[in-house]
C-alpha cells in the first residue's frame, strides 16, 4: 500500500479522558448530571454533533447544537490535557514513512482541532493531509472523505488502506474500494465493526506494524 489512511480518535490517539471532561462541561453548563467516560466514549467517532445528541438522549436541535458550542469552546482550549498517542505510534509511523509511505487522516472530528491535536502531539508533520468531519461535506461511513484524500494526493484506492477502530472507517474504507483494517484497541463496537467483514484485524499498535509491513 502507498497511502496509509489513518482513523484518529481510537486509533492513533487515546483522547478519551479529553472528549469526556469537554463532554461533561458541556453537560454541566446543560443542568444535566454528568457521565462516566466509559459511557461518553461509546459516541465517539462521528462527530460532536452525533456525541452531543448521543450522551443528551435527545432530539432537540435546539440543546444539541448549545451542547455543541459549549462542547467546543472547552474542547479547543483543552485538547491534549491527557490526549496522548497510543504506544509505538510515532515509532510506526516514523519507520512507515521512511518506507515513502504517505500518510492521511481521515477523521469525523473538526479538521481544525485534530490539527491542532497532532501538531501538540509532535505527529502532525508525518500527514500529507488531514480530512476532517467538516473538510468535505460528508463524513465517514460516507466514502467521500477517503476519496478526496486520494484525489488531493493522486492516488488510486487500491493503493489505500483505510485503518480505524470503529464500523464508519470499515463502511467508509469498503465504498472507496481501499483495503481496510480494523484496530480492536480503540473506542470503537468491534463486533459491529467486524461484520463489516474488515480486510485485516490488529489488535495492537505491533499488530498493525506486521500487517503495514507485509504485502497486501
Amino acid at each position: 500500500m502507498k497511502v496509509i489512511l489513518f482513523d484518529l480518535d481510537g486509533t492513533l490517539i487515546d483522547s478519551g479522558k479529553d472528549i469526556a471532561v469537554a463532554a461533561n462541561y458541556a453537560l454541566k453548563k446543560l443542568g444535566k448530571p454528568e457521565l462516566p467516560e466509559e459511557q461518553i466514549i461509546k459516541h465517539v467517532g462521528y462527530g460532536g454533533y452525533k456525541l452531543i445528541q448521543g450522551i443528551l438522549d435527545t432530539k432537540d436541535q435546539n440543546l444539541i447544537n448549545e451542547g455543541v458550542k459549549y462542547f467546543r469552546d472547552y474542547y479547543f482550549s483543552h485538547p491534549v490535557d491527557y490526549t496522548k498517542p497510543y504506544d509505538k505510534i510515532p515509532e510506526l509511523l516514523k519507520e512507515l514513512k521512511e518506507k515513502n509511505k504517505r500518510f492521511a487522516v481521515i477523521t469525523n472530528k473538526y479538521e481544525d482541532i485534530s490539527k491542532q491535536i497532532l501538531k501538540e502531539l509532535d505527529l502532525l508533520e508525518f500527514f500529507d493531509i488531514v480530512v476532517g468531519g467538516d473538510t468535505t461535506d460528508q463524513k465517514k461511513p460516507d466514502p467521500k472523505p477517503i476519496l478526496y484524500a486520494l484525489e488531493t494526493l493522486s492516488h488510486d484506492p487500491e493503493e489505500a488502506i483505510m485503518i480505524g477502530d470503529s464500523e464508519a472507517d470499515i463502511k467508509a474504507g469498503k465504498s472507496a474500494e481501499t483495503k481496510t483494517c480494523l484496530v480492536t484497541y480503540g473506542f470503537g463496537k468491534t463486533e459491529l465493526a467486524r461484520s463489516f467483514n474488515p480486510d485485516f484485524e490488529a489488535n495492537s499498535v505491533e499488530d498493525l506494524f506486521q500487517i503495514l509491513q507485509s504485502p497486501v
